[in-house]
């Protein structure tokens, strides 16, 4: 009896340990769960906050191999592009061996045009070559009659002034519409045209190779530059401007009469939305170059913003500009001798060309023939 008694009051006076011993596991369980959710939340957001910063540089890295996706199919497009290409240039080259050949034995291009035409036969590749030829235009260095602005020969003038002209002459017929721009260069005119290799005179009654001439009105010009032209002589009358240059010429005699005048304003030539754009030409043959108006025209002026002729050999003629009213005159480095004499003036401005400036200097006068028409 005792020995229960003993029993039940150990496990009375052990109860208060045992409860607490119970509720500190308790406790200690709790604060255990406490801090496994404690850290793994710390860790998720540590992920969070690695992802959030890492995920620039994956996108950027991303973007970086697609655009290098891109950039390979792009290179092998224009690749592809740029074969076809050079192959097409190939075979364009080739089809105007022949044209071109002509131009460099010294056919004018029109005289080439005519060969290939003649001789060639439906089947073959110069067949091409007569389509793209057949076409004379003032850009492709034909001789003709133009009306300026035009760029295509005019037929019913070419009828017209048939005994002026010939069929190397570069005419330009000047009318009511005001041109923006003529520019002639590198060309050669006079007896240095050769037709099958035989010089030819200028055309029947003609005495001068270049003739830039009012005729019965008028000749406006904003600006006309004449550089590096070879002349037999060169002759300036009735002309008035606001300034003249005339620099840096050589001459077998030289007469420079700068007579003063203060009437004339720098002028330049405006036509708003009716004006004519550009006529322009580089290289070429011709007997003659007359840029004019007709003789029948009835406007008291014809107007041209700017005329350039640069680089141009002429013989067996003068060089003539008359009848003009210019804003700004330039003659220079240009080569005028004909006769290996001083006596006689190749380089003349007479008394009837006027300027409210003049610039004359650098010019000397040289003993010397007609210049050569080509080098040997």
């Amino acid at each position: 009896m005792w020995k229960k008694m003993k029993k039940i009051l150990k496990k009375i006076i052990k109860l208060p340990f045992n409860i607490v011993k119970g509720i500190t596991k308790g406790v200690v369980k709790v604060i255990k769960m406490i801090i496994n959710f404690v850290s793994d939340i710390v860790r998720a957001f540590g992920r969070m906050i690695v992802l959030i910063v890492k995920s620039p540089l994956l996108l950027s890295i991303q973007s970086y191999k697609k655009a290098i996706i891109i950039r390979d199919w792009l290179i092998v497009k224009i690749d592809y592009l740029d074969s076809e290409s050079a192959k097409w240039h190939k075979f364009f080259k080739a089809l105007a061996l022949p044209y071109n050949g002509l131009l460099k034995l010294g056919f004018s291009p029109q005289m080439a045009a005519s060969f290939l035409i003649a001789g060639s036969t439906v089947g073959t590749g110069v067949v091409v070559n007569e389509t793209i030829l057949a076409e004379r235009s003032f850009s492709n260095r034909d001789a003709g009659v133009y009306l300026a602005p035009s760029n295509m020969p005019n037929s019913e003038l070419e009828e017209q002034l048939q005994e002026e002209v010939t069929l190397n002459t570069l005419r330009v017929v000047l009318n009511d519409t005001p041109v923006e721009k003529i520019d002639i260069s590198d060309v050669n005119l006079g007896t240095s045209y050769a037709s099958n290799g035989q010089p030819s005179a200028l055309p029947s009654g003609q005495t001068t190779a270049i003739l830039v001439d009012g005729n019965n009105t008028r000749i406006e010009i904003g600006k006309l530059t004449v550089s590096r032209v070879s002349c037999k002589t060169l002759d300036m009358t009735d002309i008035n401007a606001n300034k003249i240059s005339v620099l840096n010429n050589q001459a077998d005699g030289l007469s420079i009469y700068q007579a003063a005048t203060s009437s004339i304003p720098n002028l330049r030539v405006s036509g708003g939305n009716y004006m004519a754009d550009l006529l322009q030409t580089s290289g070429g043959l011709y007997d003659r170059l007359h840029i004019a108006p007709l003789d029948s025209i009835s406007s008291s002026k014809v107007y041209v913003n700017e005329l350039n002729l640069t680089n141009i050999v002429s013989s067996g003629g003068a060089c003539t500009f008359k009848g003009l009213d210019v804003g700004e005159l330039e003659l220079s480095f240009s080569r005028i001798a004909g006769d290996s004499s001083l006596v006689t003036k190749a380089l003349t401005i007479s008394s009837t060309v006027l300027s409210a400036n003049w610039d004359v200097s650098g010019n000397i006068e040289v003993l010397m023939g007609e210049v050569a028409r080509k080098p040997n």
